[in-house]
């Protein structure tokens, strides 16, 4: 009787390793995002846009903690308009850091919430970063639309979904690189 309790508990226990996911966030991971931001803001000058690069953006992130991962990100995008027979071109690269917290855990323990983390990720970002803007045109553009920098604070949510332990899709609201939401796919190497 023993050893057939024994070899149920093995089998057990063998069935719920082989099938066990991943969580969507671990400590330890590294993850690669890029996307495309939707909404674009202080951008241009009336008229019509006539042109653009859409807005794309690629990060890595390492898991530091069983709760935050930081890495850095990069962006670009670029705008043309035209306005009572003027053209008007910007260019924009963002570089800088993020730090994103990892939520689930916290959520279902805290509100007895039953969260699936193996596929669900809800997380709070910070970026922290540089945009490079330059402009080119029929005449000089005054004020904040001119070639520049600006240093940018970017608070995001972001929530990601995990298809399988590998590939997955996020969407961050907030002010993000470009824009105030990004929309794009996620690799867990």
């Amino acid at each position: 009787m023993k050893a057939k309790l024994l070899l149920t508990f093995a089998c057990c226990l063998m069935m719920q390793c082989l099938f066990a996911q991943k969580k969507a966030y671990e400590q330890g991971d590294l993850f690669i995002h890029a996307g495309t931001s939707l909404g674009y803001y202080g951008y241009g000058f009336a008229g019509s846009r006539s042109g653009a690069f859409i807005p794309v953006t690629a990060s890595i992130e390492k898991g530091i903690h069983e709760s935050i991962s930081v890495g850095p990100y990069v962006g670009y995008a670029s705008w043309k308009y035209s306005h009572y027979g003027y053209d008007y071109k910007w260019n924009f690269t963002s570089v800088g850091a993020r730090a994103t917290y990892h939520a689930v855990p916290l959520i279902n323990e805290a509100l007895g919430a039953s969260i699936s983390e193996e596929k669900l990720d809800l997380y709070g970002t910070l970026l922290v970063g540089l945009e490079f803007r330059t402009f080119s045109g029929d005449e000089d553009f005054p004020g904040s639309y001119a070639n520049g920098t600006n240093f940018f604070i970017g608070p995001v949510l972001g929530v990601k979904y995990k298809f399988n332990e590998t590939i997955g899709v996020y969407f961050e609201g907030g002010r993000g690189a470009f824009g105030f939401g990004t929309l794009g796919v996620s690799v867990n190497l």
